[in-house]
This record gives C-alpha cells, structure tokens and sequence, in this order.
C-alpha cells in the first residue's frame, strides 16, 4: 500500500511539473534587449580623463572622456596667434588703401600707386581667410580629442582608464539610451496570426511595473528553433517567429537579458491592440 501511495504521488508531481511549462494561450517567452551606442575617439590618443562611471545617467553632448590635448592645444594657440597677425596687416593694408584713395581723389598720387596699395590690401585679406581657415581646422582637431554623448543615455560600460592608448574609432564609452531598449520573445507559427505590426502587447517581469505595456515594431520573416535561453521540455523542439517590441512608457524599467513573459491584451481590450 506504500508503495502504491509513492507511485501515485509521484505520478501527480509529474504531471504538476508539465503543467508548470504549459504556458497560457496567448502568453510568450522572451528577454529584454539593448542596442548600445558605443563612443570612441575619431583619431587614436593616450586617455587623459574619464568623465562617467557605470551606470551613470548623461543627457545629450555631456562629456563621455578627453585624450591627450598637449599637441592639438599648442597648434590652436599658433593659429590663433598667426590669425590675429594677419587680421592686424589687413587692418593696416585698408587703412592704407584708403589714404592712397584719399590722395588719388585729390589728384597727388598716381594710379599705379592706388592700384598697388589696393593689391596690398587683396594679399593681407587672402592671408588673413587663410588662417581664419587653419584656426577653424585646429579648434576642430582639438574638439575631436573628447566624446560626447549623441543622445541622453545610462553608461553601460567604461572601457578604458586614464592613461592608456585608445586607437581611432576604438570603443571607449558603451551607452544604453532608453529608447534602445526592447523586448524579443518568441510566437509559434500556429499563433503568428494573433500578432500584427502594430500591436499592443503587456510585458510581465520581476520587479518590472504592473501596467508595464509595449508596441510590436518587428516579426521575423524567418522561423528559427526556440533559442536555448527559453527551453523547456515541451518547447525545444518548436519552430517560432521572432517578435520585437518596444515599451510605451518608462523603457528603464527593463534590463537587458532580462527573462520577460508577453501576453496579448484579451478580446475586451481590443481597442486599445494599436498604439
């Protein structure tokens, strides 16, 4: 009688471990997923200063990291002091020119003398345009020695200390801006029907807020294996489609790797499908 009670427990504690991985009819397994914004100097350098730490919030063009600026400072300085020498000549050569002008106009130089002040003062602007050019290309080079965040972010990631060599477009700085956050989950063919571009979808996770709802922005022509972060016993074997959507509101509130269930509004609920 014993060992009828075991078989029969044990019978029941199977069949409650199977009903555990039955999802719910119009219930999916999925996980969180960023795209990062990974920032990286436009020409290589020795890090001089870091800016940000992980997990530090910045908003849009904030300081990210500076390399080296000792050559790059010292050419803008010449530049702008050759600018403002030449700005200098200009301003002579025309307060000349208007002298020689003056003096034509009463008949006491010739004009081949107007005309050679006048050529004077031509040169002085033309060097002067010249500068005004190599400042502008030094002040650029030296604004290129920092990165800055393109959008308002989280910093994901730090990956590099002051004082180490960072080459040209080598990723210093790994952002995750908010609207880069998504959610995939995973829909079997037979219920392919029941999602749509467009579609409102409600997001369940731990910790994650309880109206916590998203928008279908992707479905994958391609069907795929269910991927081994999902498996279960009763959906390893199953070819599904992969969805993609996006929170609605307050997008932070997901991690990336996340484990997230995405349920479809029920029927009543209809009219808010399309967001």
């Amino acid at each position: 009688m014993q060992r009828l009670h075991s078989l029969l427990f044990a019978s029941v504690a199977a069949l409650l471990l199977a009903g555990c991985n039955d999802a719910p009819d119009g219930t999916y397994q999925g996980y969180a997923e960023g795209e990062y914004v990974r920032v990286g100097p436009v020409d290589g350098g020795t890090i001089d200063e870091i800016a940000v730490a992980r997990g530090d919030r910045v908003e849009k063009g904030a300081l990210l990291f500076r390399l080296d600026l000792t050559a790059e400072t010292a050419a803008a300085a010449q530049a702008a002091a050759q600018l403002a020498e030449t700005k200098t000549a200009l301003d002579d050569a025309q307060r000349e020119l208007k002298r020689m002008e003056a003096l034509r106009a009463g008949g006491n130089v010739a004009q081949a003398i107007l005309d050679t002040s006048r050529a004077q003062r031509d040169r002085a602007g033309s060097r002067m345009l010249a500068a005004a050019a190599a400042h502008d290309q030094a002040k650029w080079r030296l604004a290129r020695r920092e990165g800055h965040a393109p959008t308002a972010a989280i910093v994901q990631d730090v990956l590099f200390r002051p004082g180490e060599f960072a080459a040209a477009s080598q990723p210093v700085v790994s952002l995750l801006p908010p609207e880069n956050i998504k959610v995939r989950f995973f829909v079997p063919e037979a219920d392919l029907g029941r999602v749509r571009i467009g579609s409102r979808v409600i997001f369940s996770c731990s910790g994650c807020p309880a109206t916590l709802d998203g928008t279908v922005r992707f479905i994958s022509t391609q069907a795929e294996f269910t991927p081994p972060v999902i498996y279960s016993d009763q959906s390893k074997e199953k070819l599904v489609y992969m969805v993609e959507a996006v929170p609605n509101a307050t997008p932070e509130a997901l991690h990336p790797g996340q484990p997230v269930t995405v349920s479809l509004p029920l029927a009543a609920d209809a009219s808010g499908e399309a967001s």
